[in-house]
């Protein structure tokens, strides 16, 4: 483990140093995934790497911005639907819809520059348009799917492959880190939470073309979950080995079949907020560099 992972980043400095990383195009796509879901629950994962989830049981519709996953032209869609709780098995009503669009962050009002189905997915049917593959109690399916403007890289996209390591071992370093990003959070160390919170924040700040204000934004919900009131990280226990970004990130997620638990990392915790207790999610996971033989905090 690289325990001295970015040790020039401190809480004074983070904001700049993600700046500096920061460089605008002439067209500067910003892409967003769309679903419908009816009948099931669902995780959707963007080359490998997990962007939503839901086990509440409802149909709805959603958006989220993929530019953080994408790591070129050429990328992934997974889709993994699971019976409601109600059911064992996917019902043939299950229905689940996504569709990639784009809009052009330098014109963000811009109905013209917004470019609509550039990638569709339709959970499959049978010939009387009832789900296919009804009966079953889980169901996955990968696509990939092109776009024409992704002009930065993902820090980990170069990294190694983790798939061959022991796997006790990974488990060792994962509750190695995870331990000491939690007494980072409980000691309210803000230069520590900097350093091992850099990457992930470069990345997103790189692939969204952020401004000041958004790279703020982004280290401000941070730092108020480790300021917070009555901070409590739930045990690192009932938790399984999950690799992503086709085996260059490992991380725990949690076994429980709990609501707000099922699908999630092992590193929860939940804190006072306006007064009532909440809940958060840090999905923090560890890769190899290319080039370097330590494993560091992503």
């Amino acid at each position: 483990m690289n325990t001295k992972q970015d040790s020039e980043i401190n809480s004074k400095n983070i904001i700049e140093k993600i700046l500096q990383n920061i460089r605008h195009y002439p067209k500067e796509s910003k892409y967003v995934i769309s679903h419908t879901n009816g009948m099931c629950n669902f995780e959707i994962f963007i080359n490998d790497v997990k962007v939503t989830k839901s086990f509440n049981n409802e149909s709805f519709s959603s958006g989220n911005e993929i530019n953080p996953y994408l790591t070129g032209n050429t990328n992934t869609l997974k889709v993994v639907l699971y019976p409601r709780e109600d059911l064992e098995k996917l019902d043939g009503q299950t229905e689940f819809d996504v569709k990639v669009e784009s809009y052009e962050n330098t014109e963000r009002l811009s109905a013209e520059k917004q470019q609509n189905d550039l990638f569709v997915y339709n959970a499959p049917k049978d010939k009387d348009n009832l789900f296919k593959d009804a009966g079953k109690g889980r169901f996955e399916e990968t696509k990939t799917f092109k776009l024409s403007n992704v002009p930065y890289t993902i820090s980990w996209k170069d990294s190694q492959d983790l798939k061959n390591f022991d796997k006790k071992i990974l488990e060792a370093k994962i509750l190695e880190a995870y331990k000491m990003i939690q007494e980072a959070f409980k000691a309210k160390d803000m230069d520590k939470i900097a350093q091992f919170s850099y990457r992930k924040m470069k990345d997103q700040a790189v692939s969204q073309y952020f401004d000041k204000d958004e790279v703020q934004e982004g280290w401000d919900e941070l730092t108020s979950i480790a300021k917070a009131e009555s901070l409590e990280f739930m045990p690192l226990e009932h938790y399984e080995l999950v690799f992503y970004g086709d085996g260059k990130l490992v991380g725990l997620k949690s076994t429980k079949k709990d609501k707000g638990f099922r699908g999630a990392s092992a590193l929860l915790c939940k804190f006072k907020k306006g007064g009532s207790l909440t809940g958060a999610e840090l999905d923090y996971l560890l890769h190899i560099p290319k080039g370097k033989t330590e494993f560091e905090i992503y």
